[in-house]
């Protein structure tokens, strides 16, 4: 199950075809949602606007049935006397009192309002200045159109109406009639019946002698606005959302419940303005209502209420769902066959590419790919077979190179060593296993730190900073090596490769022409201390005295017996250096002691060429970590240079205590050196402005003075560097280390580091 699930999610016909199925699925039923959604809110829409057409046509409905009514009344109160039928007027009949006369005169009226179309009157009812009914017909419970009933007189005085109707007094702002919701109590019909009646005083010139109310059932006047709306059901509510009456007392759902507080807050806070909707379920009914004000000329009255039934709108939705969703399930599987097809033309071929891929990567390079078409696959195909030509090509010359290199390195004798970027070994020359005395089949060291290689430092050939630095003991070989980064073309490193050189021979050689030099230095040194020496004791008259001839011709002798003696000890030292057997014995010293030994051979030949010597060594300047010995050196070597080459004026030495080493300066008055001529003055046979400087001096030397110098200095952990300029004399500088200081000089880095870094 898992491989299954695996095919499925790595060939490409299913990632194709899954988010296509996918995306399909969504955006129809996104699709289908949005489109239902829409019809439905268009329906929502159709609804509501049908309600607010059935409130607004029952409102109008409830006007024209009290503009009825008003008429009605109008053609009752100004009817005259009826010559045919003998009764007298309406008016006449209220101020004579003739109560028979006056049912006389009304019953026709109200006959006829029973099949007048738009007045319908439901009860008739005519009472006195006393406030006493005088007169009351109500139509039967039956609706008869011929029968009614006549109601026994009975008081509504106390109808808050009533006195204002008798006194003339304007009911409202629009006049004296009035219009509203009123229950006759007391009477012997249904003491609850409620009614919508519309009231008119009646008058005799300008006086008041009765009024008129002409009343209609509520129930009926509901069931008349549901007939002229066409409205589901009009249910009336009194102003604190009471239930009153409704159309649908007389179905099966009942009556619906009164309105909630919220609902009535609602209504109440935008009474006048718009109509509030509420859905309420009646048994297993839904309907929709709508709330508006019932207003009577001007004054609200209750509330009134039409509703439709939302059964419909359920009943269309249902309806438009399983069309909707049979057609998504018809486009979802149209699609789907769609896309397995168009993944299927378009995977076959490039599963045909893939198959070629992996057959020329598994060596077959003569394999190519066959798809017949005009679009881009086929174009992507024709270009894989150029591709794979060129490749085979570019393959087989790059063999031929890798061959004819391998070829090279392989027979190069020194040994080459190629490492990764981490300097791990991915290649190392038949020489190279030479030198690690690894067969055919050994497999060589992992990383290059693993190649026991030790820095070589008895004996190394050079001197200062000729000395060469990149030499190593292999084994029994000692060996040059010189390792260098491999970068691309853009400059990114991606390794190195390091050439190991067999220098045994070579270094052999060296060592026996430094010991030769070494022998042949203190050989001739001792005969010149012999020469040297008798010729001190012959200018000072012990062998007899001489003539001025002879002291000429002897201390000749005994210069350049010196200047002998000073350059074969430099030989000696230098012999000492390359060869390795000088050590170095750090102590903490007060500078002043080998400054003081290094200036006093040479005081009386600096006196003797009138020069002045001044010594500046602060006495309490911290002790230095040097061998004692090396350090003389350095200050004889640096007073001699300065004897040399200063013909008049002074030499000082100072030192001075600055906050990581002691710097010390020997300053001379004499000629000075080129800028450029200041890093080659501590080289081997370096002598002044050029190779030939001082050669006609009696005082010359070979050049060896200052390189003794640097390489001593460096011996002690210090650097030496010159200040100088053409005719403004020399400063000589080099540092040294406190007492306090770690005595280590040697600073190893790795080779490939270094290379790296390069």
């Amino acid at each position: 199950m898992r491989k299954s699930l695996w095919g499925l999610r790595t060939q490409l016909r299913y990632q194709i075809i899954g988010p296509f199925l996918f995306l399909t699925v969504l955006v129809a039923v996104v699709g289908s949602v949005v489109v239902f959604y829409q019809m439905t809110s268009s329906l929502e829409d159709r609804f509501k606007g049908q309600l607010a057409t059935t409130t607004r046509m029952s409102n109008e409905a409830l006007l024209s049935q009290e503009q009825a009514n008003l008429q009605f009344l109008r053609e009752v109160i100004f009817a005259q006397r009826n010559q045919e039928t003998g009764a007298p007027g309406v008016a006449e009949a209220f101020v004579t009192k003739d109560i028979q006369g006056l049912k006389k005169a009304l019953n026709p009226f109200f006959l006829i309002s029973l099949n007048r179309s738009g007045v319908n009157l439901d009860r008739l009812i005519a009472f006195d200045h006393n406030g006493q009914t005088i007169s009351d017909f109500e139509r039967g419970s039956d609706n008869s159109n011929k029968e009614y009933t006549t109601h026994t007189p009975f008081d509504i005085s106390k109808a808050w109406f009533t006195q204002r109707v008798l006194n003339s007094r304007p009911v409202d702002s629009r006049g004296d009639k009035y219009a509203g919701l009123i229950r006759f109590k007391g009477t012997n019909v249904e003491t609850d019946t409620l009614y919508f009646a519309t009231i008119a005083p009646v008058r005799n010139g300008n006086d008041v002698v009765g009024g008129m109310i002409a009343a209609v059932r509520v129930d009926s006047l509901l069931n008349t606005l549901v007939l002229r709306s066409q409205a589901t059901g009009v249910t009336l509510y009194d102003q604190s959302g009471k239930l009153l009456a409704s159309t649908f007392s007389s179905t099966s759902d009942g009556d619906p419940p009164a309105m909630g507080a919220v609902l009535l807050n609602t209504f109440n806070a935008n009474a006048g303005d718009i109509s509030i909707f509420d859905t309420q379920t009646l048994k297993s009914h839904k309907y929709e209502f709508a709330y508006i004000p019932l207003s009577i000329r001007g004054t609200s009255v209750g509330i009134l209420a039409p509703a439709l039934s939302r059964d419909y709108m359920a009943s269309t939705g249902a309806n438009m769902l399983w069309p909707m969703t049979l057609l998504l399930v018809v486009l979802v599987g149209i699609l789907f066959g769609v896309g397995v097809i168009t993944a299927h033309r378009i995977t076959v071929p490039l599963a045909v590419l893939a198959t070629t891929a992996e057959e020329i990567t598994a060596g077959n390079r003569t394999r190519r790919v066959r798809i017949s078409s005009n679009n881009e696959i086929g174009k992507l195909a024709d270009s894989f077979n150029m591709m794979t030509d060129s490749l085979t090509d570019l393959y087989g010359q790059v063999q031929s190179e890798f061959t004819q290199r391998a070829a090279i390195v392989e027979s190069i004798a020194d040994g080459i060593v190629v490492c990764d970027i981490e300097n791990r070994i991915i290649l190392i020359n038949p020489a190279m296993r030479q030198f690690l005395n690894l067969s055919a089949a050994d497999s060589p060291p992992a990383y290059f730190d693993d190649i026991p290689l030790e820095k070589l430092t008895d004996g190394v050939p050079g001197f200062g900073s000729q000395r060469a630095s990149d030499l190593f003991n292999l084994g029994e070989r000692i060996v040059r090596a010189t390792a260098k980064p491999m970068t691309t073309p853009d400059g990114q490193n991606f390794g190195s490769v390091c050439v190991l050189q067999n220098m045994t021979a070579e270094v052999a050689m060296d060592r026996a022409k430094t010991n030769f030099i070494g022998t042949i230095s203190h050989e001739l040194r001792t005969p010149l201390t012999v020469i040297r020496g008798n010729s001190d004791l012959l200018m000072r008259g012990l062998a007899g005295p001489l003539d001025d001839d002879q002291k000429v011709f002897v201390d000749s002798i005994r210069q350049h017996a010196t200047n002998m003696t000073s350059l074969i000890s430099n030989v000696i030292v230098i012999a000492s250096l390359d060869s390795g057997s000088l050590s170095t014995d750090f102590e903490a010293v007060d500078l002043m002691r080998p400054v003081d030994d290094a200036t006093w051979p040479l005081q009386g030949m600096i006196k003797a060429k009138g020069l002045n010597l001044k010594i500046d060594v602060p006495k309490d300047l911290p002790q230095v970590l040097v061998d004692f010995d090396q350090a003389r050196m350095i200050v004889h070597q640096l007073l001699d240079n300065a004897r040399r080459y200063t013909s008049e004026g002074g030499i000082a030495v100072r030192a001075t205590a600055l906050p990581e080493h002691v710097l010390v300066e020997v300053e001379d008055t004499g000629r000075g050196i080129s800028p450029e001529m200041h890093e080659q003055v501590f080289l081997r046979f370096i002598r002044g402005d050029g190779a030939s400087e001082g050669i006609n001096s009696s005082e010359r030397g070979i050049g060896l003075g200052l390189a003794i110098c640097k390489q001593l200095v460096e011996r002690q952990g210090g650097s030496i560097w010159v200040k100088s300029a053409p005719g403004q004399g020399s400063t000589f500088c080099f540092t040294l280390r406190y007492a306090n200081a770690t005595p280590n000089t040697e600073k190893s880095t790795s080779l490939l580091a270094t290379a790296a870094a390069a």
